[in-house]
């Protein structure tokens, strides 16, 4: 390819929206304004009912319903209403890819609501950047995957392999950790989530991987939440060799995350 990775990461990654900066700009107050947080969101018809069903959702766990997006900024708070509505304008961010970047950003809210749900359960990360990180996690393949159609080719193979990397640099000179990390760092988000999506793949030293204990953590929460969708589709890869450290670093035994494996398939039908 004649595009260079500078080039790539200059001018085809999605700009920062609006909105989000907005968003940022308010929840930077001092005080900020639930209230013009409301309104921000809610003058975008899609965005706000769209935050409303999510917030209802049986991965958020509420224990209530909402019905208006006023309700969702009070129940969930600021910050997770703000992740909630990151992830909703990453996908609106790109345009076309047809069947198969759907498929991608259903795998992506699939992991982010798996992630946030074992996150609560074990409050072991806030509920936030799990899902944050559950979303932008393989975003780099929807950049890769509009402009390239060998790799648009190459997609269902690449979705099976435990570490895609490799290969995706030797087909296309990058590889879609290295686009997730841009992303994440344009628009602005915290660099525990550009730390996160960069080690997801490096289960086999989780703890010894020179990361702080959120990001190892929110790491781990994504070996679960790529487990729990890896079993719904019948598919396996390395899962017992990472299993032992997985479970140590989210404080369980491995007998506990299998147990809590085992719900996901009743937590997903809820949906």
């Amino acid at each position: 390819m004649a595009t260079t990775t500078d080039e790539i990461l200059q001018t085809e990654l999605p700009a920062r929206p609006a909105v989000l900066t907005r968003l940022g700009v308010e929840m930077q107050q001092e005080d900020p304004n639930f209230a013009r947080v409301s309104e921000l969101i809610g003058a975008d018809v899609g965005l706000a009912s769209a935050v409303v069903r999510i917030a209802n959702s049986p991965y958020i766990g509420l224990g209530r319903r909402v019905s208006s997006v006023q309700q969702a900024v009070v129940y969930l708070g600021l910050s997770e209403v703000f992740g909630v509505v990151t992830g909703l304008l990453l996908r609106r961010s790109f345009k076309g890819g047809g069947a198969q970047m759907e498929q991608l950003w259903d795998l992506a809210a699939q992991r982010a609501g798996y992630m946030t749900w074992l996150a609560r359960q074990l409050r072991a990360a806030h509920p936030d950047r799990a899902y944050t990180c559950g979303l932008f996690e393989d975003c780099g393949m929807a950049v890769l995957l509009l402009r390239s159609t060998a790799y648009a080719q190459s997609l269902p193979r690449l979705l099976g392999l435990a570490d895609p990397r490799q290969t995706e640099r030797q087909m296309h000179g990058l590889d879609h950790v290295m686009l997730s990390q841009a992303l994440i760092r344009a628009w602005g988000l915290p660099d525990v989530i550009a730390v996160t999506v960069r080690s997801h793949h490096d289960l086999g030293g989780l703890e010894s991987l020179r990361i702080d204990p959120e990001a190892r953590t929110l790491v781990a929460l994504s070996a679960f939440g790529n487990e729990a969708i890896r079993r719904q589709e019948g598919s396996h890869c390395d899962w017992p060799a990472h299993a032992d450290q997985v479970a140590r670093v989210l404080g369980l035994t491995v007998n506990d995350l299998e147990a809590r494996l085992d719900e996901v398939p009743a937590l997903a039908a809820a949906v």
